[in-house]
């Protein structure tokens, strides 16, 4: 397969190899069923009248249902490529077998069961291709190369039916059943060459993987998911369909053919047509086809097409004299639409399950609804023909209308399901609904028992989940847990007495304080006992000045936490203030005490701590004022975005004051510097309320290159946009992606040019953001949680969930949103697997690249700087400098740093 062919193709340079070896067996396997098909039923037609054909299905459904069982123990037991080399072994001796006894004992009831048989292999031999081609490609990939794939069965098949009616006059028509076998032995032999390590796991992996836990529902006891139920719906009506077109259309052969080599070259030569039709619908039209109708929107195509032309059938039945034609168009345009568009998508469909799940799914979509729908075609049409000559065609026209409206409507629930197992497939691995068993009186003493173990997230868990039970021994397993060796769960079980006010926690809270204590627990101890000790708060408060700082601001916390007390207070606030005048032990742990009581009298001596000369303090004093939200400091605090050392002190900061910040009466939007508006776009990012998002908003609209930064913000506080806003972003999103694919243009362009490696790793990780940037826009307007989950899979950079991530995308989105960032990440993923292909001549040179990187406004600015770095490499010095004549955006730093110096390297 050569590269342009292949990039013609869509077929990636990793991939030929593989595509063209299943292309080969895939060919091979269509010669082999071609002349079986063939012969079994120029035979069959030859030798029996047409009313005998539905004791063909039914001896078929029977067959099949017999080894549709063996398949999937087989199947259970092996490889899928072993599965399938013992089917196709399966299928010679069958096809030899039939030979001998039709050779040297002509039975009368041999084209029979040879019409019958070949159904079976037909079904066998694509269950086992099609399974084990589905564990070698993840959903995206089974899009691009299952028709690729699957078109080896198409010119094989045209080739086959033209051979036949040019050898049946030399070989007869018995005799075609040896090309059958040959072709079935070559294609053996090609599945003895073919490796790849997901076809050679162990066995007993394979077992391991494929027992499934039964649901409790009937679709998931029996079909395990719903996708599989509705998908084997949607087949079993396409074979009803198609059965029933079938047999008008070999009823009206056999009324107009007589002889087997008449009939022979018809049937040949028709199906054969049948097959170059699909040749050139699959090269013009079929990849475009699924591209722009979507996976499921796909499957919508032969309903339509095949309603047309039954109406047509049913309005002119009286202007129709042979209606042979006319069901042999259908038949066409059904086999066409089956082997170019309807059998790709339904296989790619079962690509999001397990990969073993996919193949009981193939087998239960397409080889237990066969014989049920062969049972139902070849009983009525058994009991109709005891009664009547033939089937009457506006008999026929009628329910073919009736199964054709139900066959289209089961697409609706096709795609529901599809987009439930894609959102399945993507969901976190964790089980968040414990509270569901929390009244259990089993789960209740296991709880109980592990909030008496040795393990502290254990404990801490359990007994938060009693807490949230309503527990009602909680009390008493508190005191009991108050004396805990483990020193996160004390802490844990104050805080929990603390709350709730458990003044019989006393006495065990003095003598944990007379126990010889590590100094990490004394603090808390005394918080909580001036705090529950309110009978003798007076003779504690005489303490405080005996305490060292850390525990004197504990204890302090502890008073202030009592219900109101003006003789506690005023103590506490006169001690406050010696603390705040003291050394810098003092002065933090007196800050703390406000951060902790927000006392206004103590806020109001911010002011002198805010000026103090110990960073340490002063830095503390900051903090404070934003946890107790002292607007009135605020003009003070917005002077650090002046000092580059202090801009992040302020980005921590600002978020306490909350969403009242962002009023108009706290800050000048208009008057905002550049680093501080940067500074209040991130802290909105880290505030709720309607404020910060209108604050944001408006951003967005006056300041286009903080564009990205706002969407960044929106998306992190998941904001609600108002309308206008929304529309907005569409707009901002089309142009981003636009930019993205100039981008795009650059890299492809600078692949020859190995100089320049260290701009395209630059544009590189500049795309890889403009695609998180676009999905977090995305999933502002549109289905929010799911594209939030589609962020996280593109994170972690999983193939496979990468692919049900965008299947799932395409069902969400827009198409015009969709498709441009479908192509952005498939570049991503073809760089990172070096799958890109290099342009056969350069389009552009690497000067013209760069040139059009630095004067535009699409790059960043280190992209830009890179770009300006490599200047110096160009040939021509003037055209070096003629690039970095134009001095740039003073805000960029590092862009005008970069700038400087290649200007003095050239001069």
């Amino acid at each position: 397969m050569g590269k342009r062919f292949a990039l013609l193709l869509n077929v990636k340079p990793g991939e030929v190899k593989l595509v063209r070896e299943l292309f080969l067996i895939q060919f091979c396997l269509g010669i082999a069923t071609a002349f079986l098909f063939t012969s079994s039923l120029t035979l069959f037609l030859s030798a029996y009248e047409v009313k005998v054909f539905p004791l063909v299905y039914l001896a078929a459904a029977a067959l099949l249902l017999v080894f549709n069982y063996l398949y999937a123990r087989l199947e259970a037991m092996v490889s899928a490529l072993r599965c399938l080399r013992v089917v196709v072994a399966f299928s010679v001796t069958v096809v030899l077998t039939f030979w001998l006894i039709q050779h040297f004992y002509s039975f009368g009831w041999s084209p029979l069961w040879l019409a019958t048989w070949s159904i079976i292999i037909y079904m066998l031999i694509g269950y086992a291709f099609w399974g084990m081609t589905a564990i070698l490609f993840n959903v995206r990939e089974s899009r691009r190369l299952f028709s690729v794939v699957g078109g080896g069965d198409i010119p094989a098949k045209m080739l086959g039916y033209l051979s036949v009616s040019v050898l049946v006059p030399f070989v007869g028509v018995l005799n075609l059943l040896w090309v059958s076998v040959g072709a079935f032995t070559v294609a053996f032999a090609l599945l003895g060459r073919l490796r790849h390590e997901r076809l050679l796991e162990p066995e007993e992996h394979i077992h391991q993987h494929r027992t499934q836990v039964r649901g409790t529902s009937f679709v998931s006891s029996l079909f395990q998911n719903h996708l599989i139920f509705y998908l084997a719906l949607w087949s079993l009506l396409a074979y009803t369909i198609i059965f029933f077109i079938d047999f008008t259309f070999l009823s009206e052969i056999k009324v107009n053919y007589e002889s087997s080599h008449e009939l022979a070259t018809f049937i040949a030569v028709f199906f054969a047509l049948g097959r170059l039709l699909a040749i050139v619908f699959k090269l013009m039209f079929s990849s475009r086809v699924i591209a722009r109708l979507g996976l499921t929107s796909s499957l919508l195509l032969a309903p339509v097409v095949l309603f047309l032309v039954n109406g047509f059938i049913l309005l002119a039945n009286d202007a129709l004299t042979v209606h042979l034609y006319a069901f042999g168009t259908m038949v066409l345009l059904f086999e066409v639409l089956r082997s170019t568009i309807q059998e790709p998508v339904f296989f790619v469909l079962f690509q999001p399950l397990h990969p073993h799940v996919r193949l009981k799914g193939h087998l239960i979509a397409k080889g237990y609804t066969l014989p049920f729908a062969l049972l139902a075609v070849g009983g009525f049409l058994t009991v109709y023909l005891q009664h009547y000559d033939h089937v009457a065609i506006p008999l026929v026209s009628s329910i073919l209308m009736l199964v054709l409206l139900a066959w289209a409507s089961s697409v609706y629930f096709v795609r529901k399901a599809y987009l439930k197992t894609l959102m399945q497939a993507l969901a976190r691995g964790y089980f968040a609904g414990s509270e569901l068993f929390l009244n259990d009186r089993t789960v209740i003493d296991l709880l109980v028992q592990k909030a008496k173990g040795h393990k502290p997230k254990e404990v801490i868990h359990a007994l938060d989940l009693l807490e949230r039970s309503g527990y009602s021994k909680l009390s008493e397993l508190l005191l009991q847990q108050l004396q805990h060796k483990l020193l996160d769960v004390k802490e844990y079980v104050i805080a929990k007495v603390m709350e709730k006010s458990m003044i019989e926690a006393v006495p065990i809270l003095r003598e944990q304080l007379k126990a010889n204590l590590v100094p990490r627990l004394k603090p808390l101890l005394l918080k909580a006992l001036f705090f529950l000790d309110r009978e003798k708060g007076g003779a504690l408060e005489l303490a405080l000045r005996q305490l060292s700082p850390d525990c004197r601001k504990a204890a302090m916390e502890g008073l202030l936490l009592q219900p109101r007390n003006e003789n506690v207070s005023k103590v506490v606030m006169q001690e406050l203030q010696k603390m705040m005048t003291g050394g810098t032990p003092d002065k933090l742990a007196a800050l703390d005490v406000i951060a902790e009581t927000k006392l206004p009298d103590g806020i109001q001596g911010l002011e002198s701590l805010l000026k103090d000369k110990d960073r340490q303090v002063w830095q503390r004093a900051v903090a404070v004022a934003g946890k107790v939200k002292a607007f009135q400091y605020l003009p003070h605090l917005l002077q650090l975005a002046g000092r580059k050392e202090d801009q992040g002190i302020l980005q921590r900061t600002l978020p306490d004051f909350g969403d009242e910040l962002y009023t108009a009466e706290h800050y000048p939007v208009s008057l905002l510097p550049d680093p501080l508006l940067a500074i209040f776009i991130k802290v909105a990012a880290k505030t709720k309320g309607e404020n910060s998002t209108a604050f944001l908003e408006r951003v967005f609209r006056s300041s286009p290159d903080k564009a990205d930064l706002v969407v960044e913000a929106l998306w992190a506080k998941k904001a609600s946009l108002s309308l206008p806003m929304q529309e907005e972003l569409k707009h901002w999103l089309m142009r981003k992606l636009h930019q993205s694919h100039t981008k795009v243009g650059y890299y492809i362009a600078l692949l020859p040019d190995n100089t320049v490696e260290l701009l395209r790793n630059a544009l590189c990780s500049e795309l890889q953001q403009d695609v998180r940037n676009v999905l977090k826009g995305l999933s502002l307007v549109y289905h929010r949680e799911q594209i939030d989950r589609v962020i996280e899979v593109e994170q972690l950079r999983d193939s496979h969930k990468l692919s049900n991530a965008l299947e799932m995308l395409e069902l969400l989105l827009p198409k015009k949103f969709f498709t441009k960032l479908d192509a952005l990440v498939e570049l991503m993923q073809d760089i990172r697997c070096q799958q890109l292909v290099l342009p056969r001549q350069a389009t552009r040179g690497t000067a013209s690249v760069i040139g059009e990187i630095l004067t535009g406004s699409g790059c960043n600015a280190w992209t830009k700087a890179v770009a300006c770095y490599i200047v110096p490499q160009l040939q021509e010095r003037s055209l070096a400098l003629q690039l970095l004549d134009r001095p740039g955006d003073p805000a960029d730093a590092l862009f005008q740093e970069t700038r400087n110096y290649v200007v003095s390297v050239l001069n």
